[in-house]
């Protein structure tokens, strides 16, 4: 089960560093962590063990606007103006293309919060709390 588990985790990686055009080797151990922290964030959400066949590529998808979010790389997200600031528990918005804005919080799966726009993909696999 172990070995199934790691070929995932390098199909995933592999495919991540595609979608990023990423190549070598210097910031896979990042790119796990990320790919690991977004899977267990969405577990968390949906209330499973493991994670659906159906969710995998979402999963990388998800993962690779994380990394490019929150500039985990080492690069800079080009921030728009300011859209909104909040000043109770500093909170600032930034404008992007559209005039969408790109927040700080990208792991907010929470009412409210739609995770780079991806809780209705997730609500489908969601179960209930047990």
């Amino acid at each position: 089960m172990q070995t199934v588990r790691m070929d995932r985790l390098n199909e995933r990686l592999a495919l991540l560093k595609a979608l990023l055009g990423l190549s070598g080797t210097e910031k896979d151990t990042l790119l796990e962590f990320a790919l690991r922290t977004v899977e267990d964030r969405v577990l968390g959400y949906i209330h499973w063990d493991t994670l659906p066949e159906g969710l995998e590529r979402p999963l990388v998808l998800m993962t690779a606007a994380y990394w490019k979010g929150a500039a985990l790389g080492g690069e800079e997200t080009a921030a728009g103006p300011v859209a909104s600031v909040k000043r109770g528990d500093v909170s600032t918005s930034f404008a992007v293309s559209g005039g969408a804005s790109a927040t700080a919080g990208t792991f907010d799966l929470a009412e409210g919060g739609a995770f780079f726009g991806w809780r209705e993909a997730l609500n489908g696999y969601r179960r209930l709390r047990r």
